[in-house]
């Protein structure tokens, strides 16, 4: 075997590696785009690249006390929450009809990002969060040709999969996946619900 066959084989693999990666994530990787939908998001995440921790150490593995509010919207700070402890597994699960969650992907993010994302696999279901700085006119311009969503925050949003929710100078991005469109949609709402009263 010569240096030129043994470098292309290096290149294939590499290459084979990281199409598996991107397949395997599900989650927003490079080009901002979420391999679920292919849609590109609103505000995409600074550092959308979940760990492969089965552990979940992001501070809520199994405690079923609710996750304290997030001083964020209130200091005048543009830095957002971890998002990863403001739902604990318990309250993931229970917004997932009951079903596991096996891990928890941390953004592992500093505490000054402006942009914040955590997402929980469970067993035979998906939920992302993404936490972004906004303004009403940004909103409505990513947003306003979206199927609207009545009752929920300042200004809401439904669009391929994404719940987009506008509370005050921040954006919640919520991605669920459960089973049925209406599931998923009603996960997702459930989820924001919870969260608006936490950011």
């Amino acid at each position: 075997m010569n240096a030129r066959t043994t470098a292309r084989r290096g290149l294939a693999l590499v290459a084979l590696a990281a199409a598996g990666l991107i397949a395997l994530s599900g989650c927003k990787i490079g080009t901002g785009k979420d391999a679920a939908s292919g849609n590109s998001p609103a505000n995409p995440p600074a550092a959308a690249t979940p760990s492969a921790s089965a552990s979940g150490k992001s501070g809520n593995s199994g405690s079923t006390a609710s996750p304290k509010a997030s001083t964020s919207k209130k200091s005048g700070s543009n830095a957002m929450p971890d998002v990863c402890t403001l739902l604990t597994r318990a309250e993931v699960s229970a917004l997932a009809g009951g079903k596991q969650v096996v891990q928890v992907d941390p953004d592992n993010a500093k505490p000054t990002d402006t942009t914040r994302f955590c997402q929980w696999q469970l067993s035979g279901a998906r939920l992302a969060v993404f936490l972004s700085p906004t303004t009403a006119s940004e909103f409505t311009q990513e947003h306003g040709t979206h199927r609207k969503v009545t009752n929920l925050g300042d200004d809401a949003a439904f669009f391929s999969g994404h719940l987009y929710v506008r509370s005050g100078n921040i954006v919640i991005d919520v991605y669920a996946s459960n089973g049925s469109d209406d599931a998923s949609e009603k996960m997702a709402k459930s989820t924001a619900v919870k969260l608006l009263d936490r950011i």
